[in-house]
């Protein structure tokens, strides 16, 4: 594959294409100036009286190239690691320009890259790689020659090929007039296809030491409802579904938010009950379930088969602080929650109907906390008894006790003046 520097390492090697050729047949009689091949943008190319005879190659546009655009494609896993570096497949749009100042100058040079450009339909590795190593030997080098010359353009695997054009006529006038100066006789071609591609490491799979091929009934975990909802960490959730069992019992794993699979407590075909693990965060989460299977392999198996899927339910927080709760206006609250509230998770308290957003946590603060702590503002309205104590996090709220003795939902709180 190529570096970002294949597209003006491919606008190098045509220039060097045409400017050698100058000196192996082409008409070079006419062509007295220190630069007779340029790659320079039109309006910056010298024209009037004075106008010297040239060529230039202007790179106008790349587009995607629609055959390779999805080669190595997805390149990221479920979990966001890389697999694979997509390349980015170009293909570049050439205008070729012909200058001078005396009668048929143009005519001669525009007839003559064309022919050179037939004559080299494929830039071969080799080609690309004499072209880049006669710059190299050709005497100082610009700055950014210095660069492009050290591109990995030669390596790709795909060949180069030079297409010739259809612009139309009306499609070359709008060009000029964007390029806002004298129209000099001009053609066009396409040059496909350079692959770029990014050299950062990626995950890569173990080769292959056996094959073994197994025939089962398409029989995807199919999940039809999950209570309750919401549930509490470290409590029980049942799932209600079909298609929960394989070959083994063992087979079959419960899945988080993407996280490792983990087994469930206890498992029939149509109903799974799992506990919540304390290191889910609380909100909306998913769960799936993956059911393995096996190929009679001892040393490989169970292999990840089928899987259901993902399905959202509600987990809540739980308040821990120990009652009684008290807190007079426009002091702290301090609410121990459990489980641990992410830094960017939005939390709110809720105390009986009033809503009190939770700041931020700061960016310099743990990634986690088991407490949350609020500030009462002065205009609170103050309750005449003590209210019921929840908090939100993620649109998820603690649930509410009802005391049978007390007539009251627990935990609450009393604010004071």
């Amino acid at each position: 594959m190529s570096d970002y520097l294949a597209v003006g390492g491919v606008s190098a090697v045509m220039r060097w294409i045409l400017s050698s050729a100058l000196t192996a047949g082409g008409p070079s009689s006419i062509i007295g100036v220190s630069s007779p091949v340029t790659s320079l943008s039109p309006d910056l190319v010298p024209t009037g009286a004075e106008e010297q005879p040239q060529i230039n190659l202007f790179m106008y546009y790349a587009s995607i190239n629609a055959a390779s655009r999805n080669a190595a494609l997805p390149s990221l896993d479920s979990q966001g690691r890389r697999t694979s570096n997509a390349p980015l497949a170009l293909d570049l749009h050439y205008l070729i320009s012909a200058y001078g100042k005396n009668e048929f100058d143009p005519e001669i040079l525009l007839a003559w890259a064309m022919q050179v450009f037939h004559e080299t339909p494929i830039l071969s590795r080799k080609l690309i790689e004499d072209s880049i190593n006669a710059i190299l030997l050709s005497g100082p080098l610009s700055p950014e020659l210095q660069l492009i010359v050290t591109t990995t353009l030669a390596t790709q695997v795909e060949s180069i090929r030079i297409t010739p054009g259809s612009l139309s006529n009306e499609e070359i006038s709008r060009l000029w007039m964007a390029f806002n100066t004298h129209y000099r006789p001009t053609t066009s071609y396409q040059i496909s296809v350079v692959l770029i591609e990014e050299k950062k490491s990626f995950k890569s799979n173990l080769p292959v030491q056996s094959r073994n091929v197994l025939a089962l009934p398409w029989q995807s975990p199919i999940i039809d409802s999950v209570t309750p909802s919401p549930v509490g960490a470290g409590e029980l959730l049942t799932i209600s579904g079909r298609n929960f069992i394989g070959d083994s019992p063992s087979d079959s794993l419960i899945i988080f938010d993407d996280e490792p699979g983990i087994a469930p407590e206890t498992i029939q075909p149509n109903f799974i009950r799992v506990r919540i693990p304390a290191t889910l965060q609380a909100g909306v989460r998913t769960l799936r379930i993956m059911r393995n299977v096996r190929f009679g392999v001892a040393a490989s198996d169970p292999h990840p088969g089928f899987s259901s899927s993902a399905t959202p339910f509600l987990l809540a927080p739980t308040i821990t602080t120990t009652p009684p709760i008290s807190v007079a206006v426009g002091a702290t609250l301090t609410v121990g929650v459990t489980p641990p509230v992410g830094r960017a998770q939005e939390a709110v308290l809720l105390i009986g109907d009033s809503a009190i957003p939770i700041p931020a946590r700061p960016t310099s603060g743990p990634a986690t906390t088991n407490s949350l702590a609020v500030s009462i503002p002065p205009d609170f309205v103050v309750p005449t008894s003590a209210q019921p104590l929840r908090v939100q996090i993620d649109r998820s709220q603690s649930r509410l006790t009802f005391d049978s003795l007390t007539l009251q939902y627990l935990p609450q709180v009393t604010v004071t003046p």
